[in-house]
């Protein structure tokens, strides 16, 4: 039902409160609980002056209710939209992900729709919910019938029964996240973004690949749907053989040419990559694994160069505040031979499209924050001190204390290593969040191997990062 004129005419701040309001009268208390004489009040509006804009209870009720639908379908438009490309799993997975979203951002609303579910009394019910449960038929019809023209069905699937058996799955679940009784004792109502992935890839492939044997192999299920995963990544292996050690139920595949070890951290699904040393190594690892299935965060570890005036000391970690590209310049007339700033930009932050990164790397400050506060806590026995701080990213790897004196002075680095920059870059590029925790091997300046201790670099990095991703909470950060 549209609102009348006099509504119409109104501020659109004005529109806004007394829509905001009235959601959360009926939300709360439903449609026969809800009290015009309390809205009103709140409204800052005369009582007359709710029959003159909607023109009775009814009227404000479907009003609201109206609005609510409407953000909905704009959300599963969304997801139609952008994903008409991707297999059914994949998208399926994005409708139950976009609910979630969807109830996180308009509580209210999704508490209004619960309510006209159970309440007998709400004016229109049966036209509203035979509406609705049509509308979410038809669009996953929609999905299906995309998946039947790519072959991913079986032909003799009946596209009616099978969307109505997605919609009861699907709607249920939704149901379980924001209700306890209805979540059986599962886990499910309320629970941490982490976990509702999970659910949500777990449902998704059981919905495609069904419960009863089959031809499929394992490597076609997990082929098939792409569950939401971290991705951590360094140059060698030896850099996360202490990170396999520990994951559970780990898997190989093979992703742009590169191994990759897939399992969980608790139940957090990682993906463990080794892209080579240097950023050319890593930009095509990292993009190749990023276009395969992309991941929540990108975490880049391994051992590092620590320079000597930041306190660090061999075994320390050190946590990227910022990634510098020190190569990528206008070539310098100083004694220092450090490459002046470019003249224009590589590319812009998604995030701020007016932000330009010529080779000056941002990362996210509360991602920073939140590591630097997991791996000081108190729970923690690791062995050894942490520093947030700048890095820096070096094709030719520093060897006398002079051009670390000169590097110092330009940058104020606490660490210096190959390949951050460009997965900080690819990072970027892709809207991923980003983070880079490592552990010092060496002092960067003049070399003496007989001083490394690369074993222990490749232990305490590993040991920080398994830390950081059994605590990490995402839906939690602004970014």
């Amino acid at each position: 039902m549209k609102p009348r004129k006099t509504f119409q005419n109104l501020s659109k701040e004005k529109q806004e409160r007394i829509t905001r309001i009235a959601i959360e009268e009926f939300g709360n208390k439903g449609f026969d609980g809800a009290s015009i004489n309390a809205m009103v009040g709140r409204m800052e509006i005369a009582k007359g002056s709710i029959f003159q804009y909607f023109g009775d209870k009814k009227g404000l009720f479907l009003f609201v209710f109206n609005r609510s639908v409407d953000l909905v379908k704009g959300y599963l438009r969304t997801v139609r939209d952008q994903s008409s490309d991707e297999n059914l799993a994949t998208r399926l997975n994005k409708t139950l992900s976009a609910g979630i979203a969807f109830i996180k951002n308009h509580p209210l609303l999704y508490r209004l729709y619960m309510k006209v579910l159970f309440e007998p009394k709400a004016p229109f019910r049966d036209e509203i919910l035979i509406s609705l449960r049509h509308h979410s038929t038809e669009y996953l019809k929609s999905l299906l019938e995309n998946a039947l023209i790519k072959k991913e069905l079986n032909k003799n699937i009946d596209l009616n029964q099978a969307a109505f058996v997605l919609d009861a799955i699907m709607d249920r679940f939704l149901s379980a996240h924001t209700i306890k009784h209805l979540d059986s004792g599962l886990g499910i109502y309320d629970a941490p973004l982490e976990t509702t992935e999970i659910w949500i890839a777990e449902i998704t492939k059981m919905i495609c690949t069904g419960i009863a044997k089959s031809d499929f192999s394992e490597k076609n299920q997990s082929e098939l749907i792409k569950e939401p995963y971290i991705l951590i990544l360094a140059a060698v292996d030896e850099e996360l053989s202490g990170l396999i050690q520990n994951i559970s139920h780990p898997d190989q595949s093979i992703i742009g040419k590169r191994n990759i070890i897939s399992g969980t951290v608790g139940n957090v699904h990682v993906k463990l990559l080794a892209s080579g040393p240097g950023i050319v190594n890593t930009a095509q690892a990292l993009t190749a694994m990023i276009e395969s299935a992309q991941p929540r965060l990108i975490v880049q570890t391994g051992c590092a160069g620590a320079f000597r005036q930041s306190g660090l000391k061999i075994g320390d970690i050190g946590i990227a505040t910022q990634e510098i590209d020190i190569h990528t310049g206008l070539e310098s007339s100083s004694e220092s031979c450090v490459a002046d700033e470019l003249p224009f930009a590589l590319i812009k932050t998604t995030k701020n499209k007016s932000e330009e990164v010529k080779n000056r790397y941002p990362i996210n400050d509360d991602l920073v924050n939140h590591a630097y506060q997991i791996l000081q806590s108190d729970k923690i026995s690791l062995n050894f001190q942490i520093k947030k701080g700048v890095f820096i990213t070096v094709s030719t790897i520093t060897t006398t204390n002079k051009r670390a004196d000169a590097l110092l002075k330009k940058f104020n680095p606490c660490m210096e290593q190959m390949e951050g920059a460009a997965a900080a870059h690819i990072a970027i590029i892709y809207n991923i969040p980003f983070i880079e925790i490592r552990s010092a091997s060496n002092f960067v300046g003049k070399r003496d191997t007989d001083l490394w201790d690369l074993d222990l670099a490749f232990k305490n990095a590993s040991d920080a990062v398994y830390k950081f991703i059994q605590e990490v909470k995402l839906d939690k950060l602004n970014y």
